[in-house]
């Protein structure tokens, strides 16, 4: 229970950063292929900011409940930290493209978010900068998540998306 306690992020249930790094870890020392996907949501600050942090984590909840829901049972999701993201697909970067595709129709989109007190809703348009990166079997775990998280940088400035 503990360990189970140690491997999730508190707010959202998923894996923490510290239970997805072992777990490449130990995919990279069996030599089993992956991608790593790195998300980090576009215009959260602002939402944060103007309506607090309960919004804030409100809307992280839903978010991370759709990734999860949207994925493979053998995939792994993770919260990175702050409003960043980690899927780890086992497939290769065609299938890491196709599943992208399939979380940007699927997860991304609108999001009502109750904002307490009898005020009503938030409606949040919800998308995220992304970055996919497949493993090199001459690669460190770092290595492959660093390619993704400059990927995922890039979309985001290619697409004129301030990083929040």
């Amino acid at each position: 229970m503990v360990e189970e306690l140690a491997a999730k992020d508190p707010l959202t249930g998923l894996s923490n950063r510290r239970s997805i790094e072992q777990r490449l870890e130990w995919r990279v020392e069996h030599r089993q292929g992956f991608c790593v996907v790195m998300l980090d949501l576009n215009q959260f600050k602002p939402v944060n900011d103007k309506h607090g942090h309960n919004v804030g984590d409100s809307l992280l909840k839903q978010f991370s409940a759709e990734l999860r829901s949207n994925l493979r049972s053998g995939d792994m999701v993770g919260r990175w930290g702050g409003d960043e993201f980690i899927v780890v697909l086992d497939c290769d970067l065609t299938g890491a493209k196709a599943q992208v595709e399939r979380m940007q129709k699927w997860v991304f989109g609108e999001y009502s978010i109750p904002l307490g007190s009898g005020a009503g809703e938030l409606k949040v348009m919800v998308q995220a900068a992304v970055g996919v990166a497949q493993w090199q079997s001459d690669e460190t775990v770092r290595e492959v998540i660093e390619r993704a998280d400059s990927a995922m940088y890039r979309d985001k400035q290619l697409s004129g998306k301030q990083r929040d």
